[in-house]
């Protein structure tokens, strides 16, 4: 037997060598020659092959060493059988073959999952049956490589769904200088950056240099930031491909930090340059429609001028009111837009009221202030079939009620009435009372203010209430 396993200890080193060469061993090399390579270089063997069985039941013999086309049959008529049992059992067997010189022959099988996927043969050139110690060690290796083809194995399924996704699936490493270089691209990078894996491979800077010189800055910043925080990268920037196009490309990425100082990104990077151009026709086309609905309402609203300059002007000055408290109650950009756009035909009903009443000199007798009230209704009635994007119609419908039931035209309480008809409610009393109207004279802000801070959560939403005080208080006017 071979020297190798002479002197102290000899197999632990072997061992550990085998255990050392099979953590380096990547998927693109040939698996079974690898196993092959560390069997005879590591423990001296003299033959090593690799049996495993055909889709028809029949034992197959590939991958000899040495290399040669007559062995691998050989092994299968002389060892068939024992071949057979072991794919079968799961244990070790030993058997002496004449190939045609004699060989002792160690069948060790190899498993997946749990069943005996392959018998590896491990022969030495003399009759005498293998030790107990080699036979153990053999186990071992044969242990080792169960992980390692279980490994290999996982690496390929990884890298056949990797690349039959449209998605550049990557491993990155950056070093602490700011260098970096790529372990690992699917082939999607051909179809989102228009460059193949190699040349990702060979060339991080490829990469790197594509970004829009705009975009280039944030790319890196964005990296550092993620790495101080260990935190996720989900960030779009501007690529330029090779045939000068711009395209929007999506990274999402995950860094983990190594003992070294440098960090292993695992990402993902999408091509979303037709998202980007649907969404950017979206937002044109929102933007017209609220641009048309704008129109829209000041066309209403010159109507109503047109005809009763007296609501025209309280409607301006409640609408500016309105905007002035959802700005400070920090509602969101749009819903601030919505308010101040249904202020500004929030009395769009009263186009159905005689000129004559809404200009009456006097006090209103109960038959004109009835007919007053039905301008909510009717304002309701004229909006609802108005697609806007926001509830105008609601707004305008439900501005005269009252936290406590006591409004109209449907008497809401609480949470009934959306927030913002509570701050239109609170805009329009502070102006109506505050301003000249027909039938008397302005009363002036102090009264105004007076009466929603008595009525501050019974007829009117305490928040708005103390907005709208607080904005007064700091020198807010009508204009």
């Amino acid at each position: 037997m071979n020297e190798v396993f002479s002197g102290k200890d000899p197999h632990f080193d072997a061992v550990i060598k085998t255990a050392q060469y099979l953590a380096g061993l990547t998927s693109d090399r040939d698996i079974w020659a690898e196993l092959g390579k560390v069997v005879t270089q590591f423990f001296g063997a003299d033959i090593v092959a690799f049996a495993g069985r055909r889709p028809d039941g029949r034992v197959i013999v590939h991958s000899c060493s040495p290399a040669d086309a007559s062995l691998c049959p050989r092994l299968v008529e002389a060892a068939g059988k024992t071949i057979s049992q072991v794919l079968e059992s799961g244990f070790l067997a030993t058997e002496t073959l004449e190939l045609p010189q004699a060989c002792s022959v160690a069948f060790l099988p190899l498993t997946e999952g749990r069943r005996t996927a392959t018998v590896m043969l491990v022969g030495y050139r003399n009759d005498a049956p293998l030790s107990r110690e080699l036979l153990n060690v053999y186990l071992a290796v044969a242990g080792l490589f169960d992980t390692t083809l279980a490994r290999i194995a996982s690496e390929h399924r990884f890298i056949s769904m990797a690349d039959n996704v449209p998605e550049m699936l990557y491993q990155m490493l950056r070093y602490p200088d700011g260098k970096a270089r790529f372990t690992y691209v699917s082939k999607g990078s051909s179809g989102v950056l228009g460059l193949p894996p190699d040349e990702l491979l060979a060339d991080a800077a490829a990469f790197v240099d594509g970004f829009h010189v705009e975009d280039r800055q944030g790319y890196e910043a964005a990296l550092a930031r993620c790495e101080a925080g260990s935190i996720r990268l989900n960030q779009a920037f501007r690529w330029l491909d090779r045939a000068g196009g711009v395209r929007h490309i999506l990274l999402n990425a995950m860094p983990s930090a190594q003992e070294d100082g440098s960090v292993v990104w695992d990402g993902a990077a999408q091509d979303i340059t037709e998202r980007e151009r649907l969404e950017a026709e979206r937002k044109h086309s929102l933007e017209q429609l609220e641009n048309s609905m704008e129109e829209t309402v000041q066309a209403i609203a010159t109507t109503i001028e047109m005809r009763d300059p007296y609501t025209a002007g309280h409607q301006r000055r409640v609408a500016g009111l309105a905007q002035h408290i959802a700005e400070e109650m920090r509602l969101p950009e749009e819903e601030v837009h919505g308010i101040y756009l249904a202020a500004t035909i929030h009395d769009i009903g009263k186009i159905h009221i005689p000129a004559e009443i809404l200009s009456f000199p006097g006090k209103l007798g109960e038959i004109e202030y009835a007919l007053i009230k039905v301008h909510v209704q009717a304002g309701y009635d004229i909006l609802k079939n108005i697609e806007f994007p926001w509830p105008v119609a609601q707004m305008v419908y439900q501005h005269h009620e009252h936290l406590d039931g006591s409004g109209y035209p449907r008497g809401l309480k609480g949470d009934e009435i959306m927030l913002g008809a509570r701050i239109l409610c609170v805009a329009d009393v502070v102006e109506s009372m505050a301003s000249f109207r027909p039938y008397r004279p302005g009363l002036g802000a102090e009264k105004a203010l007076a009466e929603i801070r008595e009525n501050r959560g019974r007829l009117y939403d305490a928040a708005v209430v103390d907005v709208c005080l607080g904005l007064f208080a700091k020198g807010y006017e009508f204009r």
